[in-house]
């Protein structure tokens, strides 16, 4: 199995494919003053031929400068008191970040010898595809949640959201880590279940330790 056709199951898996995310005339940040002509979009990782710009409504002319970070410029500064908003599609991961979370869950299903292959997810036997496939599946769940932690505390969020809801996004991150947990203990069944039928010890040489989420919200 090539990385291009594992990376396109991996977003199946975890509800990251071409069309599973759009923003909706969402708010663009930067100055509005007649001068500025430069914004940026809240989501990142933009699909860009998705990508539609509206000042008051009306559809404006733009370009887009960076679709990963999400920097478009318009071709006209709009002028003060005007509503500048984007729809798009966008998705979480790039596909090398995918292929790097694919290479890391396939080392917690292998007995490799001293050294790990950089393409570790190519070296795996056949029978621990779908157990490498889960847990890669968690670990990029893992990185959302701390992706989305971080972002909560920055400029840019406070920009676009109220920032209020600490109650609501506790419970979207508690959410995602059980999401998470899922994937990682149904990998390692598979992995497990696997060595069995092959009268294996059904513990690999490596592992990888998992991390904690920050607890949002008030304790109840």
């Amino acid at each position: 199995m090539s990385y291009d056709t594992a990376i396109k199951e991996l977003r199946q898996l975890i509800a990251d494919t071409e069309f599973h995310k759009k923003a909706t005339k969402k708010k663009l940040i930067g100055s509005i003053d007649g001068e500025n002509k430069q914004f940026i979009t809240y989501d990142k990782r933009l699909l860009e031929d998705t990508v539609e710009v509206f000042v008051n409504g009306i559809a404006a002319a733009f370009t887009v400068d960076d679709a990963i970070k999400g920097v478009i410029t318009l071709n006209a500064a709009p002028d003060k008191n005007t509503k500048v908003e984007a729809s798009y599609y966008w998705q979480f991961w790039l596909d090398d970040e995918l292929k790097n979370f694919l290479n890391k869950g396939s080392e917690a299903t292998s007995q490799w010898t001293s050294t790990i292959p950089d393409n570790a997810y190519l070296s795996i036997l056949p029978g621990l595809k779908t157990a490498a496939l889960m847990l890669s599946a968690s670990l990029a769940n893992r990185s959302l949640i701390q992706y989305l932690v971080n972002r909560r505390h920055s400029e840019e969020f406070l920009i676009e959201q109220d920032g209020n809801d600490d109650s609501g996004f506790s419970q979207m991150i508690n959410a995602l880590q059980k999401v998470a947990d899922q994937y990682w203990k149904d990998g390692i069944q598979m992995r497990d279940d696997f060595y069995q039928r092959q009268g294996k010890r059904n513990a690999p040489a490596f592992a990888i330790k998992q991390g904690v989420t920050k607890q949002y919200g008030p304790r109840r």
